[in-house]
């Protein structure tokens, strides 16, 4: 159902439609709801170029961006107005996944009004700078470099380091929000034939995801305390440096003491867990990248099967042709996306290992300063602390300042092996078996189809 809200055309969330191009954009196959809601015949909607609903107020430097990643086989996510035939606009949520010799875009209602908002008003800007810029004499494609450009600079602001990692964070956060609505994959008690099939092999890939759907939150707040942990990694690096800093420019009156000695293998280790902090970071950023994936995938899994059931429903039910080119995109759409959920699930299991080994690094190094450390305060404490040679300072601040980073420690390697066994305890198995026979009984009624 629509409604129509000044010149915006509006839908609900089960509307869930899909069109399929070939490798230029040029339309091959679209569902109903697509029509309707573009307000054009299928007679010229097929075959026309995609870009026929482009709104003007949409930045050339997002299509650049996607159809970079496109042509890199990356399948991406954004927020696109588009434009009616009738002059209405009409937002979605829009993923797109490349597929055998074109792509498959999948549209929803975008529900996550927060991202939803921001972005917006970052087109307007971005698309504002692009006309700017085309008033100065350039081109449509210098523009859209332009436009580009600045996106790119707004998503690094939004913490999205390009335009498929912020689609792969939009689309979990837009899958969890359609489960949230209810909306699922149609019934069609005792239809038969081959869109019965494919609709009955629909709800069986759905039933067998929806552990793994259901847990895209649990991916997403473990990507979001990685995240939160990274921002504050900075700081057991600079501690570590500091503590060098301050056992170079303090040591002990006694000419006897272990002081020296102790500052000198405190040092060595300190430097090196500051260099492995770095490593450990990388670790920890990729880890969360895989996880990221691990959910984008489980998330498209749910988006191409709602929408393939939708359209079997709609075949069954009469309302929309049986046409068997796009229920085979859709089904490929699918099987890509099983692919890479298994690719997924591998490069996840791999950065956690590399994750504990990098930590495990860290942890030694750290571990192995704190009580030498607290021995050469101690030393300094009971013999006198003085400056070393050539060294400057206030010595009972900078003691005080010693003691301070003693007491501290490093809490955020805690933090850090608490989300590492967090991580090892997420359950990222699914039913191979039934989505593999789920899977045969769609290519077999496609068969059907011919």
């Amino acid at each position: 159902m629509e409604t129509i809200i000044g010149n915006s055309r509006h839908f609900d969330a089960e509307d869930v439609f899909f069109s399929s191009t070939d490798g230029k954009g040029v339309n091959r196959a679209a569902n109903e709801t697509f029509l309707q809601l573009a307000r054009y015949p299928r007679e010229e909607m097929i075959g026309a170029p995609h870009s026929i609903i482009r709104h003007d107020d949409m930045p050339g430097g997002l299509f650049k961006l996607m159809w970079d990643d496109l042509a890199a086989g990356v399948p991406v996510g954004a927020y696109v107005l588009n434009r009616a035939k009738d002059g209405l606009d009409y937002w979605v949520f829009a993923t797109v996944t490349p597929t055998s010799g074109g792509y498959v875009s999948v549209r929803t209602k975008p529900l996550d009004g927060a991202v939803f908002a921001s972005i917006g008003e970052a087109y307007g800007w971005v698309r504002a700078a692009e006309r700017e810029r085309m008033g100065s004499g350039a081109n449509r494609r210098e523009a859209a470099e332009h436009g580009a450009e600045l996106l790119m600079g707004e998503l690094a602001s939004l913490g999205h380091g390009s335009l498929a990692a912020f689609g792969r964070a939009a689309l979990a956060s837009e899958a969890q929000r359609l489960l949230a609505e209810g909306v699922r994959v149609p019934a069609r008690e005792g239809a038969e034939g081959p869109a019965a099939e494919i609709l009955g092999g629909a709800r069986r890939v759905e039933a067998s995801s929806d552990s793994l759907v259901g847990r895209i939150g649990d991916f997403r707040q473990v990507v979001s305390s990685l995240g939160a942990w990274l921002d504050g990694a900075e700081s057991i690096r600079d501690r570590a440096q500091r503590t060098a800093a301050l056992m170079r420019t303090l040591t002990s009156e006694d000419p006897e003491s272990s002081a020296p000695g102790l500052a000198e293998r405190i040092i060595e280790r300190s430097e090196w867990a500051a260099t492995a902090v770095t490593g450990l970071k990388d670790s920890v950023a990729s880890f969360a990248d895989a996880m990221e994936s691990m959910a984008f995938s489980a998330a498209l899994i749910r988006l191409h099967t709602l929408v393939l059931g939708a359209y079997a429903a709609s075949v069954v039910d009469g309302t929309e042709a049986d046409e068997s080119i796009a229920m085979r995109e859709l089904v490929h759409g699918l099987e890509a996306d099983l692919g890479s959920l298994d690719s997924a699930r591998g490069v996840v299991d791999a950065r956690i290992g590399e994750l504990e080994s990098a930590m495990a690094c860290v942890v030694s190094d750290l571990d192995r300063t704190r009580r030498p450390y607290e021995r050469w305060l101690r030393a300094l404490t009971d013999e006198g602390a003085v400056l070393s040679e050539d060294a400057e300072g206030d010595v009972a601040a900078l003691m005080g300042e010693a003691g301070s980073l003693s007491e501290q420690g490093y809490p955020e390697m805690t933090d850090l092996a608490n989300l590492a066994g967090r991580c090892r305890g997420l359950d990222l198995s699914t039913d191979d078996e039934a989505l593999g026979g789920a899977v045969e009984r769609i290519r077999a009624a496609l068969a059907a189809l011919g």
